[in-house]
């Protein structure tokens, strides 16, 4: 069976609606070639030369990531510009590119759901109410208490090198989650009672509030505790669609010595 670009990312949009996404967010078409046919995707969370060439070399006319290329308006494309290369080499070869960002934090089974999924922990709620009238971030309480251990030990299979901030809970009830750079919803997270608050990207001054206010804060890091959703992505178009999957998960941000 062919496919179009659209009929996939139709699918994403039933999935991760547009509407759920946050005002400042650019989720949605950033290249769009709906009728071109598809029969391989590659998935990323950022959109890098790298994964650009990646889709090249795999004749792939779909790329959708987590993370928009474009937040605000772009005043020109120039091929001697970083970002104005990979948009032309997107565009002379037909490739599409589809973002789903805050849309696919707020879905179900969406990012946050994937790191409470991997905690083996059930029946989330929602933690803190958008302007949108959407849930972003998650909580999760348990009458029967957790251990700190174990929720490390778990935490460990996402990154090994997670950062503790704050103070260490002498008994948890309720724990708190927002992938990426959730830090803003800490007040949330607070008043919905959580001992624990597992986000990313933790400034100093953040660590600090957290220890005042006897909150643990558990910085898995913003790529690490995103890359599982491309699992979940890839799962759901296997599931729906006969075509190629890449998963590109490198961190092409990060160099390694």
């Amino acid at each position: 069976m062919e496919y179009k670009v659209k009929d996939i990312v139709d699918f994403m949009k039933g999935w991760a609606r547009e509407e759920y996404q946050e005002e400042w967010d650019n989720s949605g078409y950033q290249i769009a070639f709906e009728e071109e046919r598809v029969s391989s995707v590659v998935l990323a969370l950022d959109l890098t030369d790298r994964v650009v060439d990646e889709a090249i070399k795999r004749k792939a006319k779909l790329i959708i990531t987590h993370h928009p290329l474009f937040f605000e308006g772009i005043k020109r494309i120039s091929d001697g510009e970083y970002r104005g290369k990979n948009i032309i080499k997107l565009i002379k070869n037909d490739t599409s590119l589809y973002s789903a960002h805050t849309s696919l934090d707020i879905a179900e089974q969406g990012v946050n759901h994937k790191i409470i999924e991997q905690l083996g922990l059930k029946d989330p709620r929602g933690l803190s109410l958008t302007e949108g009238g959407y849930f972003m971030g998650l909580y999760v309480q348990n009458y029967e208490k957790y251990s700190f251990e174990d929720i490390i030990s778990k935490l460990r299979h996402i990154n090994a090198n997670l950062k503790i901030y704050g103070k260490i809970p002498t008994e948890i009830s309720k724990i708190a989650v927002c992938a990426g750079a959730g830090f803003d919803l800490v007040d949330d997270a607070l008043k919905a009672g959580a001992q624990i608050f597992i986000t990313g990207d933790i400034k100093y001054h953040q660590a600090q509030i957290a220890y005042e206010k006897d909150l643990c804060l558990i910085d898995i890091g913003h790529h690490e505790g995103e890359i599982p959703i491309l699992d979940e992505i890839e799962k759901k178009l296997r599931e729906n669609f006969d075509i190629e999957i890449y998963k590109y998960t490198k961190n092409d941000f990060k160099v390694d010595l």
